[in-house]
């Protein structure tokens, strides 16, 4: 009798056993796939598509150059110069200065813009006037009030002329946390416009897009023309020669418009283009009407080429 009482206890600590190390196995097993999830949900979090964007695989991105660290200490905007090179520039912080480089990142000249201050540069277009338009619009803690472009002249290497603006729809200075959306590091210029994108620092990714003047003088007031959401902040833009593309700049991609005018931007097809590690890309500028080089902060050049 004590002997088959012990076979039973026996076997019930077996039973018992085998049971524990199962339900501990699925544990373990439900766990690593918890955690599994998480870091692919994170991953893929990251820098997501954009809905009502369509994803284009029909670009390749390729480094082209580096700029020196010592002669081009950062590069926070792009632009093409009236030989064929390329003009950039810092921003706030650092001196009234453009940097002309060629495709090789060799630093050609450096523009001590005259009648300037770099209160926080963030992008320069050229108009079809042959003038160069930089950007002094950051404002990361929505307090300026003092926004505007500068009209430069090439040649002369002087401010000639100011536009100054303010945006209508903002009241305080700062804003609440949640509306702080009146910070820009893309514009592009087309016809007697200019058409600045805002780099959201507040909730839900809205991408505002404002109109203003080539009219010198007086602040103008501007109201926002339409909104999109984009799910990367924007950090440069440029309109395509033939005037039919815009290409707004976003960490890891980059975000295509095709409209008919810059007015309506939003409207049209939208595509975007996997940029892949691009590092703090921050210029751009189409130098024909499919292709785009792109800079980023650390003076890393990419050419971002339709696949033939």
């Amino acid at each position: 009798m004590k002997s088959k009482l012990l076979e039973l206890s026996v076997g019930f600590c077996l039973l018992l056993a085998v049971a524990c190390d199962t339900g501990s196995a699925k544990a373990e097993e439900g766990t690593a796939e918890t955690k599994s999830e998480k870091e692919g949900k994170k991953k893929k979090d990251k820098n997501p598509a954009t809905e009502g964007f369509t994803v284009n695989n029909n670009y390749d991105l390729q480094e082209v150059s580096k700029m020196g660290k010592k002669t081009v200490p950062e590069s926070s905007g792009l632009e093409t110069s009236s030989d064929g090179n390329f003009w950039t520039h810092p921003d706030a912080g650092n001196d009234a200065v453009l940097y002309k480089i060629n495709q090789s990142g060799e630093l050609l000249e450096t523009m001590q813009v005259q009648g300037a201050k770099n209160n926080d540069w963030e992008d320069v277009a050229r108009g079809e006037d042959g003038f160069l338009y930089i950007g002094d619009m950051g404002n990361n803690e929505n307090t300026r009030q003092d926004l505007q472009i500068l009209k430069v002249d090439e040649k002369a290497k002087k401010v000639v002329a100011t536009i100054p603006f303010k945006y209508a729809d903002q009241t305080q200075f700062p804003p609440s946390k949640q509306d702080q959306n009146y910070d820009v590091e893309g514009f592009l210029m087309q016809g007697n416009n200019f058409y600045l994108f805002t780099k959201n620092r507040g909730k839900g990714d809205w991408v505002k897009l404002y109109k203003v003047a080539n009219q010198p003088g007086q602040p103008q007031t501007v109201q926002p023309l339409d909104s999109v959401q984009i799910s990367t902040k924007i950090t440069a833009a440029d309109i395509s020669p033939n005037g039919r593309h815009i290409a707004l700049l976003g960490e890891g991609w980059v975000y295509l418009l095709e409209a008919d005018s810059p007015d309506a931007a939003f409207k049209g097809k939208k595509e975007q283009i996997p940029l892949g590690k691009a590092g703090q890309a921050e210029g751009l500028v189409f130098v024909n009407d499919t292709d785009m080089m792109i800079s980023n902060e650390k003076g890393t050049l990419f050419m971002l080429s339709l696949k033939k």
